[in-house]
Parts: C-alpha cells; structure tokens; sequence
C-alpha cells in the first residue's frame, strides 16, 4: 500500500469516525425507546403511538433499503449520494420548532412529529446499505470492530451530554412541554446536519458502476438462494429474527417504571440519562468484544443480557413492595442502554461471513425478512395497554432463551483466513 492509499484509508476512517459519531448523539435528542416515547406519551397518553413510533422507525427504514437495493451498484459516487440525502432529511426535525409554538392539538403535534420522525429514518435507510458497503471495502477486517466500537464509545459520550441536557431540560418546572421539546429537536436537527458535513471527506475508492440495468422483480426472486449458500449467515439471521422479539420490549422499560411504579419526573429522566450511559459503557464493551473475541461473541452475549432484562422486570413486581422499584429499574434500563450497540455484532458478522461482491444483497435480504418484525413494537404497546406488562416480559424471556441457544450454534470467523464461505448465487 502506497502513501497515498494510506492517507486516504486514514481520512476515511476518521471521516466515517465523525459521521457516525454526530449521528448517534444527534438521536440522542431523539431516542425512540426514551425521549420519542415519552413526549409521546406526555403529549397523548397512548402506549399505542409510542409503539407505533418504533414501527415507523423500523419500517420506514427497511423499506427505503428494498426500494434501493436492486439500483445500489449502479450509483456512481455513494459518498457524495449519501452526503445529499444526508443533508436533506437530517435536519427535518427543526420543523418540530415552529409546529410546537403553534400550540396545535396535542394528537395533530404528534402525528406531524411522526411524519417527519418516519422521513428521517427512511433517509437512514436510504444510506445505511451503502454506508455498510463502504465500511467493508475501505476499512480492513481488522480495523471495523475498532471504528464502530469508536462511534458507539465518542457517541455514548456525545449522548452522554445530550443526555445530561435531556434531563436537565425535561426536569425545568419554567419550561412548558412544548419549550422542552423544541430545545430538544432543535439541538438534534443542528448535530444531525453536522454529522452530514462529516460524510463529505469520505472518498471512495471503486467507482466501477459498468453494471447492466436492474430488474427489481429478478433481483428479489433471486434473494431467497443466498439463504441456501451461506449457512454462517442463515444461522445468523435466525437469532436476529428471533432475538428481534424480545428487543420489541426495550422501547417501554421507562413508560413501565412510569406507569407501573408511579416514577416521579425527576425519576423517569434519570432513567433516561441511565440508558444513555448504558449506550457509553456499550460502545466501550461491544468493541472490545469485537475485536478481542469475534462478533459471534457480541451476539451471543447481547442475547444473554435480552435473558436478565425481561427477569429483572419481573422481579421488580415481586419486590417493589419492600424494596424501591429502582434497584431493579436502574440495572434494566442500563442493560438495555449496553445492549442498543450490539447491532454491530451482525453487521461485522455479515462482512465476516460473505463476499464483497454480494454483500449489499445480503443487507437486503437481511431487511427484507426482518421487516415483519417492525410491527413488533406496536404490538407490544397494544398488548401493554391491554393486558400489562407481565405477559410482555414472559414473552421476552422465552424468545430471548430461544435466541441464545441459536447463538451459540454460530460460528467464529477467522479475519485473518482470506477464504469466505461461497456467497454468489453465479
């Protein structure tokens, strides 16, 4: 590797460093399982919307990838196709500001919050498969356990002050609810249009688009045969699948300790800020893991912890009587905080297992099959409002067990042997 090379590996890797960085504190403003759950809640009072806020989250996402996928590998320049969708769709949430001074109906504040929250993640969509793709060709095996356990680490303390002013400014008895919520989506508009500048240094080195053109139909009947092909990544895509039921629960773990327990404000914004270290301690432990011991072992242990949150909840209801609900309730939403990281765990585990040729496929593919699982979270808000909690943490635990017994059949891929398992369909 020349000079040249080196520098420019070097600039990509501290240009997709910040971008993702910016990122996740910038979401920090607008975290769907806390902030997002809780203005809805306090705007509504419905678990349903809050729920119905994780699935469009999800949904919209996935579905921008499947609409992407067929026409990946004929975009010319993806850093500068990512920069522009960037830079349009991240700063949508500063529209929140001057609909909230408005004073509208609380339910119509609400609903617009939710067109624009659905906006924003289906342009991460739109970025997220070519995004992955560059981190595989232009950052070595090696190295991306490093930078995404980088972003998790310098964004947890990102988030961790934009958790500190979360709390700060949700506890602030001057403020009314709109003032609160417009500092808030103000504040991630401005980061999040940040963490787009980032992505202008990034400069990809395959600009090869001599592909012919897609056909949508063929490329997604052909999806299923990478399932055949690859059974490092069929058995991973099983404990996701499986594992996606019981991370449905994390999104209410505050709104449970609020309206289980009678937390005080103060009470549920240090819960807030506790995932929010959580998510710190994360980026530190899954990038270790990562890269000391396989992504297979970041999988695995997130489906150990998805065992102890749902128990922890349970216990929490047998012993609030005598004891305070957060002794239990601060360990849960930490845990669950560590746990928001482990995404890395299947996005390495794919670059691990699959060839570069066929990689964005398999993210499709991957969304494509998951994409049931997005309803999840309303499910869940639904079942919450209908029945409580107890039946959600016991459903939880069980899909949770049956995951980390599928976890443990993966296997370790060894970065160092160039040999990939078969993954092309040619």
């Amino acid at each position: 590797m020349n000079m040249a090379q080196k520098d420019a590996g070097k600039r990509n890797f501290y240009a997709l460093l910040l971008e993702g960085t910016l990122f996740i504190t910038g979401l920090a403003f607008l975290d769907a399982d806390t902030v997002v759950s809780v203005f809805i809640h306090t705007f509504t009072g419905s678990l349903k919307l809050s729920g119905l806020a994780s699935t469009l989250r999800t949904a919209s996402s996935i579905i921008a990838q499947l609409l992407l996928g067929p026409y990946i590998r004929r975009i010319k320049n993806m850093p500068a196709f990512m920069s522009t969708i960037m830079f349009l769709f991240r700063p949508l949430c500063l529209i929140m500001v001057p609909i909230l001074a408005l004073k509208l109906d609380p339910n119509t504040t609400v609903w617009i919050f939710l067109f624009i929250y659905t906006l924003l993640w289906a342009s991460a969509g739109l970025v997220v498969v070519p995004w992955t793709d560059l981190l595989g060709r232009l950052i070595p095996g090696k190295k991306r356990g490093r930078l995404l356990g980088n972003q998790q680490v310098l964004g947890g303390i990102g988030s961790l002050i934009a958790g500190y002013i979360v709390k700060t400014t949700l506890d602030n008895a001057r403020l009314s609810e709109p003032e609160k919520y417009s500092m808030l989506f103000s504040l991630a508009g401005i980061v999040l249009l940040f963490s787009s500048v980032a992505m202008l240094f990034v400069k990809d080195t395959n600009t090869n688009t001599s592909r012919p053109p897609a056909n949508m139909l063929e490329y997604y009947r052909k999806l299923p045969g990478y399932l055949k092909i690859n059974k490092d990544y069929s058995r991973m895509l099983a404990v996701q699948l499986i594992g996606s039921f019981s991370a449905a629960v994390i999104p209410f773990i505050v709104l449970f300790g609020k309206g289980t327990f009678g937390l005080s404000p103060a009470q549920v914004s240090t819960m807030i800020y506790i995932q929010i270290i959580g998510s710190l301690i994360g980026g530190f432990f899954w990038g270790s893991v990562s890269q000391h011991m396989g992504n297979r072992y970041v999988i695995l242990v997130s489906m150990i912890i998805s065992c102890i949150i749902p128990s922890l909840g349970l216990i929490s209801l047998g012993i609030h009587r005598t004891v305070s609900p957060l002794v239990v309730l601060v360990p849960m939403c930490l845990l669950a905080g560590i746990n928001k990281g482990s995404w890395m765990g299947y996005t390495n585990y794919t670059i691990d297992v699959v060839d570069e040729e066929n990689r964005p496929a398999y993210f499709v593919l991957t969304s494509l099959i998951t994409f049931p699982t997005t309803f999840l979270a309303y499910l869940v808000g639904v079942m919450a409002d209908a029945f409580g909690f107890v039946p959600l943490f016991i459903i939880h635990l069980s899909t949770a067990i049956i995951a980390t017994g599928l976890a443990l059949t993966l296997k370790s891929p060894n970065d160092s042997d160039n040999t990939i398992q078969s993954s092309s369909l040619s």
